[in-house]
């Protein structure tokens, strides 16, 4: 691994990590917007997942002492974003995708609103994008303007069905992270979902805006909708559930287990939908979650007729 430092000495507030793997066309305009903030002091960590592509020359070509550049094998996001954790200095975290787009002065606003609610997680809003030129809210239903705790925030999204756990949306107060050992699990998909369960079941103070200040380009094209990548993201989904029910299972106050095997149940949701349309290797996948997966610990988390009616229809389908 080879890492480019910057002055070790200065103090830094905001710390933007960024993993990129064949990024060419798309990093230099993001870090070029980065770059620009003046009002906030930052550093900018870039993880070249072995790109083959010429992205590691793009980024050695930029001279700017703000900006640090770690280059590695190939490993996967998560463990990029892990490389860029252990180094990073930063008062704040956040993560960006290299080919996804930021509003000007994203970083200052995000920070001035973590200081301003006195927030371990601030939340915002973005704009989802597609191949034409319209653009949705990527959520709609957050109890925009409140702060609440964490385990207040998982009872909201769970009884109101949107979990809005793209990292992109995050700001992160490193001391939070330190202090309660979060880091990234091992894996190729999904596991976003498990870093924002667990900045939420440690229970710091979140705060909601529907500041839309970063925009999410769909892309078709990406390995997420590669035929030869569904039997991946399907375990992967199988990992979360497990993960999910064993927090559940550790709720010893029981205040979220509830909440925690209804989401539980959600992601299985999303899992059949892979199993039955996209799957190749139904045999393998169908093993995966008989071993992994309590079903009884699912059934804990029907709380209506429709999740009765799913419950039945994946028992039919995996056992």
């Amino acid at each position: 691994m080879a890492l480019i430092q910057q002055d070790r000495q200065a103090v830094i507030e905001v710390s933007v990590i960024i993993p990129v793997y064949n990024a060419a066309e798309t990093i230099s305009h993001l870090i070029s917007k980065i770059l620009r903030e003046t009002r906030v002091v930052i550093e900018l960590i870039i993880v070249n997942d072995g790109s083959t592509d010429g992205t590691g020359n793009l980024i050695r070509d930029i001279c700017d002492n703000r900006l640090i550049l770690i280059e590695q094998k190939n490993q996967g996001v998560y463990a990029a974003r892990n490389a860029a954790l252990d180094i990073h200095r930063g008062e704040w975290v956040i993560f960006l995708d290299a080919d996804d787009d930021v509003e000007d002065g994203f970083i200052f606003t995000r920070w001035k609103t973590a200081l301003a609610t006195h927030a371990d997680v601030v939340i915002f809003n973005a704009w989802r994008t597609g191949s034409g030129t319209s653009r949705t809210p990527v959520h709609t239903r957050q109890p925009y303007g409140q702060s609440l705790s964490g385990h207040e925030w998982i009872r909201h999204c769970v009884t109101l069905r949107e979990w809005p756990h793209y990292l992109w949306l995050q700001i992160v107060r490193s001391s939070y992270i330190r202090q309660n050992s979060l880091s990234f699990q091992s894996g190729k998909s999904h596991k976003d979902i498990l870093w924002t369960i667990h900045l939420a079941t440690s229970n710091g103070r979140f705060y909601l805006s529907d500041c839309k200040d970063y925009t999410y380009k769909m892309n078709a094209d990406s390995i997420t909708h590669r035929t030869d990548y569904f039997d991946v993201r399907a375990q992967s989904y199988i990992e979360v559930i497990a993960e999910i029910i064993r927090l559940a299972k550790h709720d010893q106050n029981k205040k979220i287990s509830q909440f925690l095997y209804r989401h539980a149940l959600v992601e299985a949701r999303h899992f059949l939908g892979l199993y039955r349309n996209n799957v190749c290797n139904t045999l393998n996948v169908k093993s995966s979650f008989r071993t992994g997966i309590s079903v009884f610990s699912l059934l804990k988390g029907v709380s209506n007729m429709s999740d009765a009616f799913f419950f039945i229809k994946l028992l039919g389908r995996i056992l």
